[in-house]
């Protein structure tokens, strides 16, 4: 006859929702509707961390520095609103958003099919976007731009004679005749 033991451990877990304060969009400026502005926060990582300490509520922010006509200090909101291409407070801003914000679903999920692998679509690019690590996420902010983004490149780092990053497009560019192995394109 066998006698069966069976322990069973409890471990307390802590569910931790994942952010940086290296994403930063430095000249970007994310206007829109704003549930806090804290102006006595002084710099662009104390944002970053005060949008951290909020957990979920917060899932991005825009640190605007003294200088221009819009209101200093840290502004935290609950979704992530589009580039405002229009803003004078470009070189007074920096946003950013929690990297775990970009819910990759519909159309950026599958890899078939939608993403246009080692295919670049020069031109018509309204903005840059460093913090995008992958096509993936790449994809979905065209997604959240809404209207404005009708297409999107994304360049890895090391491609010859390119810019890295996230393109994101207002008018869906041609295909390029030459190869680009670190390209990512794709349309809405």
């Amino acid at each position: 006859m066998w006698i069966y033991l069976i322990f069973i451990v409890t471990l307390p877990i802590k569910i931790v929702y994942l952010q940086t304060c290296s994403n930063f969009e430095d000249g970007i400026d994310r206007s829109g509707s704003w549930y806090a502005h804290i102006q006595t926060i002084l710099s662009v990582v104390g944002c970053c961390n005060l949008c951290n300490a909020e957990g979920s509520r917060c899932q991005s922010w825009v640190f605007v520095r003294t200088g221009t006509t819009i209101a200093s200090g840290c502004y935290l909101k609950q979704n992530i609103p589009p580039i405002n291409e229009l803003s004078n407070c470009q070189q007074y801003c920096t946003s950013g958003f929690k990297q775990t914000s970009l819910i990759i679903s519909g159309r950026c999920v599958y890899p078939g099919g939608v993403f246009e692998l080692g295919v670049d679509r020069p031109g018509n690019t309204y903005v840059r976007l460093l913090n995008i690590q992958n096509h993936s996420s790449c994809c979905a902010m065209c997604q959240m731009e809404g209207d404005k983004c009708r297409a999107w490149t994304f360049i890895r780092n090391g491609a010859s004679g390119k810019e890295n990053g996230c393109l994101l497009k207002n008018q869906i560019p041609p295909i390029s005749n030459v190869p680009c192995v670190a390209c990512t394109s794709g349309i809405k």
